[in-house]
């Protein structure tokens, strides 16, 4: 991944929180840790919005697609070349 550009933000951690990060984080330093966990929950939240919109719009094309299936519901597919 290229690096980019950082910025410097102020956040505020509860205590128990930052103690908690402390006992897991392994090797890494505190705010690469704190970078990963964010890159990962955006990530989880994009990824939560497009399968949102894929099923909205499967909902939307529903009775289209049955529509064409019924359309084709006696066609059996003997005249389709076996190659």
């Amino acid at each position: 991944m290229a690096k980019s550009k950082t910025v410097r933000k102020n956040i505020n951690f509860p205590a128990d929180l930052i103690k908690k990060i402390s006992e897991v984080k392994e090797d890494t330093d505190f705010s690469k840790f704190v970078r990963d966990a964010a890159r990962e929950k955006a990530e989880k939240i994009e990824k939560q919005k497009l399968e949102e919109s894929l099923k909205q719009g499967y909902k939307a094309k529903a009775e289209l697609n049955k529509k064409i299936c019924r359309n084709f519901k006696y066609v059996n597919g003997e005249n389709i070349n076996e190659s």
